[in-house]
């Protein structure tokens, strides 16, 4: 099926769904004499109704296209002697105050499996730090020094740290495309906690530099590596359902698709003419520099008549996932202020269709979850301004839950999907199918319970959005860790108490009804043991050890994986002792120091400090160099001379010591 006609069908497919639900929903409320909630309800319904009318049809096409072609094929290149006469590209790994173990594990263990394929000479890894947090800058030099004595003076990993954190990652990669790209026609843009297998690397190099019009080409992200319930439930989605919705969404887009800031491969050329981002008129949070640049940067490129496309096909790209529900939290209340400023440019000049489309999509993914609070409340009120439950008609009270249960049924059937696929393609045995249809009961059912919550989430973030509160953009929290019941009570007493709320209303304006809305309310009763639960790391070992939420990566270990946790280690072991304590090695070490020295002047960072401050610094550091306060070490380490005159000091102060 063409491009357009796969448009036209999810098209009329969406539009047909809505206006039959949104006619049936008017015909419900009608029969008893409509109020205002109710219209307002029906205004609610039609725009949500729609959204998952969407959702369902392209999950439907995805799955179709699946049904008799394999979800993932990786392409290996068909003569790995080729691999290193490839066009060079450089493979981005922006940072800002990560762990430097985890960041250079993932880089070491990319540079090893390109060497498996003879292949690391086409490619070029620069690790791009934005660190504030001095200790975090000084132990990435420290572990970067340590790769590369391990890896040899033949690999190509270099290390840059900017002085000002210009633009947030848009302004680290737009520096790197000014200063740094000469030699290269292509760049991976890859996060922090991105791994990527070498054969799919050089996959990426060939398609792109096969197709002189191809822009951006994406490699769908798979999360792998934690083991806390929450983290299972998104590791076994992505991989049980992902691909029926990853296949349908690329089979609409088309040539038109969209970027997802990582694990994508770009031509240098073509951003940096195209891709420089507008300033959005206003203030902050709404105006101002565009946070959420991805969707943005791709739909510059699409108007610039570029192809963006996504590489459904192949394998071997991943990425890790929060591992609790406030660190999930944390994530999506950056995403949502970013997602928010797309509804400005929905309507904009110059966008072609899809990517407005792109745009609204990502802004109902967090709108539409104040709108189904709204929905609810307009429907209560509606129930209470009419009276109880026994003046509901037969037609009001069945057509309503026939409306309920179709837009589950929309919600539920593209994961039916997902297992129809997974079971067709990866379960091998009737173990392993019984394992997965109990997996996909587990996940459908704690969605369930997590979904109010996940909703009354998305609700206070565009609250707090449209208020004008604005979003500190820090550091994620990428680690695994428990939650305490404290931190849980914290956490989930505003759900339980809006829980009981919502059933003591619900109780008085239609008690029947308690039992449509059980899901939502026993999600919100249960927060707080929910919330320890999702988080636990033993609970879901014990669910891996059943066979349950299990991954395929999971199962056989790929070989990327294993190097990554054997550099992991080796960096542990090199960062053993050092933390804290880099400050001063930076001036007792003078290997370290000529490394330091070196990296300032490559990063074009070294930032003079006044006259007065060179005194003031060094006055203090005359008796002890931890006299200089925590607060202006990172000025002192910019400072070249400086650093020069106070390391001489120290080297003088050990001899006559």
């Amino acid at each position: 099926m063409s491009i357009s006609m796969t448009r036209k069908c999810i098209a009329l497919a969406t539009f047909a769904i809505t206006a039959l639900g949104l006619w049936a929903y008017v015909t419900t409320i009608q029969t008893g004499g409509a109020n205002v909630f109710e219209w307002i309800g029906a205004v609610l319904f039609g725009i949500l109704f729609g959204w998952i009318a969407f959702s369902f049809a392209v999950a439907t096409i995805g799955f179709l296209n699946l049904w008799n072609n394999p979800p993932t094929v990786r392409e290996l290149p068909e003569d790995p002697e080729t691999n290193a006469q490839l066009p060079s590209c450089a493979i981005l790994v922006p940072v800002y105050n990560e762990s430097p173990e985890d960041v250079f594990a993932r880089v070491e263990a990319m540079y090893r499996d390109l060497v498996r394929l003879d292949a690391q000479d086409s490619f070029e890894f620069y690790v791009l730090s934005d660190s504030t947090d001095h200790e975090k800058w000084l132990a990435e030099q420290w572990v970067w020094s340590t790769v590369m004595q391990r890896l040899g003076s033949k690999a190509k990993i270099y290390y840059r740290h900017r002085s000002e954190n210009i633009g947030r990652k848009a302004g680290n990669i737009a520096d790197f495309c000014t200063r740094w790209s000469g030699n290269h026609q292509y760049m991976v843009i890859l996060d922090a906690d991105s791994l990527m297998a070498g054969e799919t690397l050089v996959e990426m190099v060939r398609r792109i530099n096969a197709d002189p019009k191809l822009g951006i080409l994406q490699v769908p992200p798979i999360p792998i590596g934690r083991q806390s319930i929450f983290a299972r439930l998104q590791q076994f989605s992505a991989h049980a359902y992902g691909n029926v919705f990853v296949r349908g969404f690329s089979r609409w887009a088309g040539d038109q698709g969209n970027y997802w800031g990582h694990n994508a491969i770009i031509r240098i050329d073509a951003f940096r003419d195209h891709c420089d981002l507008p300033v959005l008129p206003g203030v902050a949070p709404l105006g101002g520099a565009i946070l959420s640049h991805d969707f943005v940067e791709a739909a510059l490129m699409v108007a610039a008549n570029w192809k963006v496309k996504l590489a459904d096909d192949l394998g071997g790209s991943y990425e890790e996932c929060p591992t609790t529900l406030a660190d999930y939290a944390q994530r999506d209340l950056r995403w949502c202020q970013g997602n928010l400023q797309h509804s400005r440019l929905i309507i904009s000049d110059g966008f072609r269709l899809p990517s407005r489309l792109h745009f609204a999509s990502g802004v109902m993914s967090y709108v539409s979850s104040p709108l189904w609070i709204a929905f609810t409340l307009a429907c209560i009120a509606g129930w209470l301004f009419d009276g109880t439950a026994s003046d509901l008609t037969w037609v009001q009270g069945y057509g309503q839950f026939a409306l309920f249960a179709a837009a589950m049924m929309m919600l539920l059937v593209p994961k039916a999907y997902g297992y129809a696929i997974t079971a067709k393609y990866q379960s091998e045995s009737q173990r392993c199918k019984r394992n997965l249809a109990a997996s996909v009961l587990v996940e459908v059912l704690l969605s369930i319970l997590i979904s109010p919550i996940m909703a009354i989430l998305h609700t206070r973030f565009v609250i707090a959005t449209l208020r004008g509160k604005k979003i500190q953009w820090n550091a994620q929290q990428r680690g695994e860790h428990g939650v305490s019941i404290i931190d849980a009570t914290r956490q989930g007493i505003g759900f339980t108490l809006i829980g009981a709320a919502l059933t003591i209303a619900i109780y008085y304006a239609n008690p029947p009804l308690l039992i449509w809305f059980s899901p939502i309310i026993v999600g919100l009763l249960l927060s707080i043991p929910m919330i320890m639960l999702l988080g636990s790391q033993a609970v879901g070992n014990y669910l891996g050890r059943w066979g349950m939420l299990l991954i395929p990566e999971e199962i056989a270990s790929p070989p990327l994986s294993e190097n990554f946790k054997k550099a992991y280690e080796a960096n542990q072991q090199a960062m053993a002792g050092q933390s804290g304590r880099l400050f001063r090695r930076v001036l007792d070490d003078p290997s370290f120091f000529t490394i330091h020295c070196r990296v300032l002047k490559a990063s074009d960072a070294d930032r003079p400090l006044s006259s007065e401050q060179r005194t003031q610094t060094q006055e203090l550091a005359e008796g002890n160099v931890e006299n200089i306060p925590v607060s202006e070490r990172a000025q002192v380490l910019s400072d070249t001379e400086l650093l020069q005159q106070l390391h001489v000091h120290t080297q003088m102060m050990s001899q006559s010591a």
